[in-house]
């Protein structure tokens, strides 16, 4: 199963393009504007029981549990992903917290695809998404990892 979050606020915008002229596979979406999902706190509940104290990623995390291929899209907004798709992306501390503070096992996710649109061309602009991304990797065992990068979208 794949599975998208994808962190533009416009339905149906250069992000979504890109997402579909990317993948051929169906997937499960996840827009990051539509969610009503808080950034992680640091309040550490995770370090000693599973989830979050916020139940408002329960759907996201069980899906991410099951896929295999995990897309990453975004805007690009001052050489960062959107705000709501790092709020989503902060929760994943859970995962973190599981693999490195209370050592169980965790799911792996196979492959992994960054998508990433942006108005203009400037060199190093993608640096801060790919740092995400290697993160992300890491956590979740990614084997097979891709990038994808529209740039001038605002011509």
């Amino acid at each position: 199963m794949t599975v998208v979050l994808n962190g533009s606020p416009n339905k149906d915008g250069v992000t979504k393009k890109a997402i579909e002229s990317t993948l051929k596979e169906e997937y499960i979406e996840i827009r990051a504007y539509q969610e009503k999902v808080k950034a992680c706190d640091d309040c550490k509940y995770c370090n000693k029981l599973p989830g979050c104290k916020w139940d408002d990623m329960d759907y996201i995390y069980d899906v991410l549990s099951k896929c295999d291929k995990l897309v990453i899209a975004s805007p690009l907004y001052f050489g960062a992903l959107s705000s709501k798709l790092h709020d989503i992306i902060t929760r994943f501390q859970t995962f973190y917290s599981q693999k490195y503070y209370r050592k169980v096992d965790m799911f792996q996710i196979k492959e992994s695809v960054l998508i990433v649109t942006a108005g203009g061309k400037y060199p190093d602009m993608f640096n801060g998404p790919i740092a995400t991304m290697k993160i992300l990797n890491m956590l979740f065992g990614v084997e097979k990892y891709i990038e994808v990068f529209e740039t001038n979208t605002d011509e």
